[in-house]
């Protein structure tokens, strides 16, 4: 049998180059195939087509939103956010770098360089970071009260080598794209040293009865034994008079208040959510004078962490004896950020119920609230880690995710 040689050499050819199409296409989308790898590795298609609209999805109505791609290089956790106004936005990521941007066409792009959060008034790249950054730790949270912003984060002390959770006011150029050090007004007591949890340092902020009155939700560091201590700042909750500088505590008993502060003006109730150990996380309405009962009572049990089976209270599953919260989540949601849709918004169906943010469930939950009750968590949006939730007055979203993600709405 006559064996056409030319014609198998050009058919090998040809697999080969099919074969090497096919290896090239892959790496490229990183379906990665033996030998070379361990198998197919799963490609999102957000990768080749990112969605740029995401949509809250409720039985009372809907709200469309767009998805904009944040240009900073934040780490996780992220930082805050602030509205400015005229579509322009401040960002401050995690390690303090603060990045003023607007809104131009369909994308929203930096107005300028980054600039680090400073005591000082040069950007001395050799001079020590103001905030402390490692692990968990970092910024937590920022509050603008008009030319002023408060911006709370952790700080490392040098004399008593620990940390503490401090709160800086900047005076605010937004012309100038530029924050300015003015003051330090709260630093927290004592200094924690390494080991801790910045994860449950708190440092939410919120704008109290007027622009004078600032509230300070304060964590136990994972140090809980000195929560029912009334001579430490963990676990405690302050009120700040920024005019005056007189600080003052308002509640105690708090855990990890690293979701959200939020003070409803209209009702003047200060409303805080709060991660539970195992299960338990909660939604509080912080009363002056209260005592929320961690590390005693909880309606969660705890981590099976090396340390912690000498401080948690017997009582597993309840609240006796302490003031007991408004809703609790059981598996936990990682509770975020709490605020309420306005009654000038657009749907009246949402008027007066929260929008909190369930980080560990990637979910947004609609809360109905009558008087101080919430009725049920219903979700209307998932697949977003959700850090910060913003409403303004005429209803519109504002939420930054962790994947440094802004969605509003359109």
């Amino acid at each position: 049998m006559h064996i056409n040689r030319k014609k198998i050499i050009k058919v090998l050819l040809f697999i080969l180059m099919v074969v090497g199409l096919f290896m090239l296409g892959a790496n490229q989308y990183r379906m990665k195939w033996w030998p070379f790898e361990d198998g197919f590795e799963s490609l999102s298609i957000d990768e080749i087509l990112p969605d740029q609209n995401a949509k809250i999805g409720s039985v009372f109505g809907t709200e469309n939103l767009r998805v904009y791609n944040l240009p900073i290089d934040d780490e996780f956790p992220s930082g805050p956010f602030e509205i400015l106004g005229n579509k322009r936005f401040l960002f401050i990521s995690k390690c303090g770098e603060a990045y003023f941007t607007a809104l131009d066409d369909n994308d929203i792009e930096r107005t300028q360089s980054p600039q680090r959060l400073s005591k000082s008034d040069d950007d001395d790249d050799d001079a020590k970071p103001l905030v402390y950054c490692q692990g968990s730790s970092g910024v937590k949270d920022s509050l603008r009260v008009n030319n002023s912003l408060y911006v709370s984060y952790i700080v490392w002390d040098d004399m008593q080598n620990g940390a503490r959770l401090a709160v800086s006011e900047f005076t605010l150029d937004i012309v100038n794209s530029r924050l300015v050090y003015k003051r330090d007004i709260f630093t927290s007591n004592p200094a924690i040293k390494e080991p801790f949890l910045g994860m449950q340092a708190g440092g939410k902020l919120a704008l109290g009865e007027s622009d004078e009155i600032v509230y300070l939700a304060i964590g136990d560091f994972g140090k809980p034994q000195g929560v029912q201590d009334t001579s430490t700042s963990l676990g405690k909750l302050m009120k700040i008079n920024t005019k005056s500088g007189t600080v003052s505590l308002y509640a105690s008993g708090l855990r990890s208040p690293s979701g959200g502060l939020y003070f409803d003006h209209e009702a003047g109730d200060l409303w805080e959510t709060e991660h539970g150990p195992r299960g338990g996380d909660e939604i509080n309405l912080i009363r002056e004078g209260s005592n929320y009962g961690w590390p005693l009572v909880s309606y969660g049990t705890m981590y099976e962490r090396e340390g912690n089976g000498d401080y948690y209270g017997n009582s597993y599953n309840g609240h006796d004896g302490y003031e007991k919260p408004i809703f609790t989540f059981v598996p936990s949601i990682g509770v975020g950020s709490i605020a309420r849709y306005p009654k000038s918004g657009r749907n009246a169906y949402w008027e007066n119920s929260f929008f909190v943010a369930g980080m560990a469930t990637t979910t947004l939950y609609h809360m109905k609230k009558e008087g101080h009750r919430l009725v049920y968590a219903e979700p209307v949006l998932s697949g977003y880690r959700i850090r910060v939730v913003k409403i303004d007055a005429d209803g519109r979203f504002y939420l930054k995710t962790d994947h440094n993600q802004l969605l509003m709405s359109e």
